[in-house]
């Protein structure tokens, strides 16, 4: 019988591109599934000439019509045992703007997806949630998994709503599922547009000597974890034989935008321009999480220092790294 493969949706974004690679070197054969007109790493497209990875394209979204047909067959699931589904139509700053597009495209395509699932023999759906959205402003403090979430946009409340279908689905249909809240990413092959990740994004426009803009005082407290960090988290997650089928995945450890910005002027010895901009209603002022279960699980993450990390960073685009082009 025929080796079953591993599916990613969302391949081509900077999880996915991380992700692909930890995995073609662990030597799985991979579907990379993204929309028309994307690109591709060049490992990536390097491992699909040799064989080891077939890019599938097609519209994710498309799965909320009634007649799914093709898009289901683009997924191949009947080759698949295991799916990493990161992908999304939205981010969490304009969510907001079309709350029922938002449902539509990402629920409701993810419920039909889940489906095909079913109906294909699918094992095991693994789920990037979002630590940073599900909690909401009530949590000022450390963010844990058990305690209520309270999402303030759309992109929240549909990751929210995604785990609890998963949580249905084992029910009714026995499918095994892992759901990583992970916190704010950043590394290579991120782009660096400034429409997610700060990190990244901050480090390229110093880098460029482009000027930073920051989203009210810079006093915003978030939990950024180092690219190679989180792939490693989700895999030990998605593999290892943890107790719980939900875990946050972050550093735990909070900093403010400005503490970014001085990590930035640390590791480039010089001090980027910043303009202030008025803060955003959807940005919640403390988001760091709990990792305490994750680390009873699977051991201490012992996650890359912030400046280190963006020292890599800058060393990546040093070396003419850039991101895909999604």
């Amino acid at each position: 019988m025929e080796e079953k493969k591993t599916l990613i949706l969302g391949a081509a974004g900077f999880i996915g591109t991380n992700l692909s690679r930890r995995l073609l070197e662990k030597g799985k054969s991979l579907l990379l599934f993204d929309r028309p007109g994307v690109s591709f790493a060049p490992f990536v497209r390097q491992a699909a000439d040799e064989g080891r990875a077939r890019i599938l394209e097609g519209s994710f979204s498309g799965l909320a019509e009634e007649k799914t047909e093709e898009e289901i067959r683009a997924l191949r699931l009947s080759e698949t045992d295991t799916v990493y589904h990161l992908i999304s139509t939205t981010c969490p700053s304009n969510s907001n703007r079309d709350v029922a597009g938002e449902m539509e495209e990402n629920l409701i395509a993810t419920i039909r997806f889940l489906d095909a699932c079913v109906k294909a023999g699918v094992k095991k759906v693994v789920f990037l949630s979002s630590g940073g959205t599900v909690y909401g402003r009530e949590h000022t403090g450390i963010c844990r998994e058990e305690e209520e979430a309270f999402p303030i946009t759309s992109y929240g409340v549909q990751k929210l709503a995604i785990e609890k279908i998963l949580y249905l689905y084992r029910e009714m249909h026995g499918l095994d599922y892992r759901i990583v809240r992970l916190a704010n990413p950043y590394g290579p092959w991120q782009k660096p547009d400034g429409v997610q990740g700060a990190v990244t994004t901050f480090t390229w426009r110093a880098l460029t000597q482009t000027p930073i803009e920051v989203y009210g005082d810079g006093s915003v407290v978030r939990d950024y974890i180092y690219i190679d960090d989180a792939v490693r988290g989700i895999l030990n997650v998605a593999e290892g034989q943890g107790k719980s089928r939900l875990y946050n995945l972050g550093c735990g450890e909070g900093h403010t935008v400005l503490d970014v910005i001085d990590a930035i002027e640390a590791v480039l010895g010089r001090r980027p321009e910043v303009r202030f901009l008025p803060g955003r209603p959807v940005d919640v002022p403390v988001n760091v999480l709990d990792v305490s279960r994750y680390e009873t699980d699977f051991g201490p993450l012992c996650p890359l220092p912030l400046e280190e990390g963006i020292r890599r960073l800058a060393e990546f685009y040093g070396k003419g790294g850039l991101a895909p082009c999604r």
